[in-house]
């Protein structure tokens, strides 16, 4: 029967042509011609603009640039090749001879994207010796120590039912245990240090005793992040990306085999969503992302160490947090791992009507795009569904 054909990856191209017996010369000339790679290139110069857009046309792609490039009415423009990954590897040789426009720093970007696509990275995250796998999509358990969470608030203030809470989540798949004393929904007030300190060191003491995963502490205070590192905690989880604590970069330089992740946010929990506002989501969530990862890279926190969060409900809007979920595949393109906390989050219920803790179905629906879009990690709260969940998905790619 003829029909279309849906080829998600190299390796899915490499297979497709091997099942009608095409020969391995075939195979390696034509798998990249089955990959479409639209990639958008911002703030070029209008003579670098033209050049690619000349090329890829001489090529049999193309190019859409802003009006004013061809009459030279405009300095800058963004551009969107529009080709296969074949295409671009043929405009990049084509690149090899230019010099002018910042058409060099193209190049090279342009072959860090290809190479992103082509050769899927499979990431080994390490955390205080133990290292893990992130592939397939690693599960985050959270474990809120505090009153006011948005879900699960004074669920587990008590120190034997979070230990409790947190072996069952471990038992029932999840990777690594995420342990919060502070609640950063929206409105949410500041915590004073000893309080948080008292909610969240005691449990992190106790869990390294109980279990071989590891241990993530969601704060944004560095003398908290050290004291749960020394307490037993191999990963720091930032919801400002180190921006309310000038401190936390030196707590990463100290303790060089602790993970971090860089969470993106418009204001502060307090006041996040009075109004947030975006031009181009995406564009400035990665824009975002990239300077604190470039900020890290500078201070002496190697990339291998990072992680990043769009942020899903931190000063967003309805809009931003679904245009999220519909281009995930792009945070790719910050090459480090990526995750996605949507679980129970008040997006679902604008969706469909439903409380928090009715809201698995939705959260269910974001797992399998983090899946399909080769998302590192998920943070859930009903880890045993998510896991059965992820369980199925990875049953049928591996057909």
């Amino acid at each position: 029967m003829n029909r279309i054909l849906e080829i998600k990856n190299l390796d899915e191209a490499r297979k497709e042509l091997k099942n009608i017996n095409t020969s391995s010369q075939g195979i390696a000339a034509m798998a990249t011609k089955a990959l479409q790679s639209n990639i958008k290139l911002t703030n070029v110069l209008i003579g670098a603009a033209n050049i690619l857009k000349q090329e890829m046309l001489s090529i049999g792609g193309d190019a859409a640039v802003a009006r004013g490039v061809v009459n030279g009415k405009i300095e800058r423009s963004d551009v969107i090749l529009l080709g296969n990954a074949d295409k671009i590897k043929k405009l990049i040789q084509k690149l090899n001879y230019q010099t002018i426009f910042e058409l060099p720093q193209i190049k090279e970007d342009l072959e860090k994207i290809l190479d992103n696509l082509l050769n899927r990275k499979k990431y080994v995250l390490k955390c205080k010796g133990k290292e893990i796998i992130l592939e397939p999509t690693k599960i985050i358990g959270i474990l809120n120590i505090t009153p006011d969470s948005f879900s699960d608030g004074n669920k587990f203030m008590e120190p034997q039912k979070a230990i409790e809470h947190a072996l069952q989540m471990v038992e029932e798949g999840a990777d690594i245990i995420d342990i919060g004393g502070e609640s950063t929904r929206p409105g949410a007030q500041k915590v004073d240090l000893e309080t948080e300190k008292q909610r969240v060191i005691p449990i992190i003491k106790e869990l390294y005793k109980l279990t071989k995963v590891p241990i993530s502490v969601d704060t944004y205070k560095s003398e908290i992040a050290e004291e749960a590192i020394l307490a037993g905690a191999s990963i720091i989880n930032d919801i400002s990306a180190l921006r309310f604590d000038k401190n936390m970069k030196k707590v990463l330089k100290k303790y060089k085999e602790i993970p971090i992740i860089l969470m993106h946010m418009q204001g502060t929990p307090g006041n996040m969503q009075q109004s947030p506002f975006y031009k181009d989501t995406i564009e400035e969530i990665l824009s975002f992302l990239k300077e604190q990862i470039d900020n890290c890279v500078s201070s002496g926190i190697s990339k291998n160490r990072i992680i990043i969060d769009p942020g899903i409900g931190f000063g967003k809007r309805q809009s931003d947090n679904l245009i999220i979920l519909h281009k995930l595949s792009e945070f790719h393109s910050l090459n480090v791992p990526v995750i996605l906390g949507a679980s129970r989050k008040s997006f679902i219920g604008k969706i469909y009507e439903a409380n928090p803790i009715n809201r698995l179905e939705g959260s269910l629906a974001t797992t399998a795009l983090a899946f399909q879009n080769r998302i590192e990690f998920i943070r859930v709260h009903n880890v045993k569904a998510h896991k059965r969940f992820l369980q199925t998905l990875q049953a049928i790619e591996e057909v």
